[in-house]
């Protein structure tokens, strides 16, 4: 088989009482009504909105936006039993919130989680205004400093940080440079499987159960094995980098959100009303983030 791609974050769709409070969110949306996934990722908000349209006949037009390239084929194959869903969602690839040209005032309802904290703030804010109608809310699920998400990725940052220290990255990328050869790859990649293992059997880490894996499959071949599967290593190593920057990204996001409780009050300068905020608590007993609710005040209000 390949070499194995790094675990999933978190499941591709969301349930139980996140489910829940986004099912509220989108029951509150006035019909026919227009939504806007910001920073859609996956697209598990945008698909949870088209779940809810399909179970309850509520009419709502649903678009989602994201910076990254979204692949509607590629999520298709991945979840097939979503394709139909899929369907009902007007996906915009390669967009950043900031840059949208949507016309103005049209939707009911933007809805972002653990995305618009990572965009340009204040370009994001104006941006939510300019989209809303008068009336129109604005609902963000974003990390807190309780949520157990912040907390995995916080360990999930360690186990990085120790892959590093056993020269994991250097070993695998000296080998695709050309650096090294065979024998000082296969002695590296011995080495950081047996430092991982251990820490493995005891923790049983999502990463470095992954790491093990492909380190097992890459240690099985032999020299021309091994670069017949060239493009296969090339693809892992790019993978791995990617999941370390990506969380070391987060963090620091993160942080900067920690260190500033008021960091959300760029949206109430843009124009935006605070309705209310609290916390989502998964099975009774897994923060799984804060939420915050927007109002764009009608003409005449403030």
């Amino acid at each position: 088989g390949c070499f194995t791609s790094l675990p999933q974050d978190f499941s591709a769709n969301y349930d139980g009482e996140v489910a829940g409070f986004w099912r509220e969110v989108f029951a509150a949306v006035p019909q026919p009504g227009r939504m806007l996934d910001l920073c859609t990722g996956n697209g598990a908000i945008a698909l949870l909105a088209a779940d809810f349209t399909n179970g309850t006949g509520h009419q709502l037009d649903i678009s989602a936006v994201d910076a990254a390239t979204i692949s509607p084929v590629s999520l298709s194959g991945k979840f097939p039993d979503q394709a139909a869903l899929l369907e009902r969602i007007n996906f915009i690839s390669d967009c950043r919130v900031e840059d949208l040209e949507l016309e103005g005032a049209s939707f009911d309802l933007l809805t972002s989680q653990f995305g618009v904290e990572y965009c340009d703030l204040e370009a994001a804010a104006a941006k939510v205004v300019q989209l809303l109608r008068p009336g129109g809310r604005y609902v963000m699920v974003t990390h807190t400093a309780t949520s157990d998400i912040l907390r995995f990725m916080q360990q999930e940052s360690r186990e990085y940080a120790f892959l590093e220290q056993q020269s994991l990255f250097e070993t695998i990328r000296a080998y695709l440079a050309q650096e090294t050869g065979f024998d000082v790859l296969y002695k590296g990649l011995h080495a950081a499987q047996a430092a991982i293992a251990p820490l493995y059997q005891q923790g049983g880490s999502p990463l470095f159960g992954s790491v093990l894996g492909t380190l097992t499959g890459i240690l099985k071949l032999d020299e021309q094995q091994l670069a017949a599967r060239r493009a296969d290593l090339e693809d892992y190593y790019g993978q791995i980098r990617h999941g370390f920057d990506r969380l070391s990204d987060m963090l620091r996001v993160n942080e900067a959100i920690q260190s500033d409780p008021r960091w959300f009050s760029v949206f109430e300068k843009a124009g935006m009303d605070l309705q209310d905020s609290g916390e989502i608590v998964y099975q009774g007993r897994h923060h799984a983030g804060g939420f915050l609710r927007f109002i764009k005040p009608a003409d005449g209000e403030s």
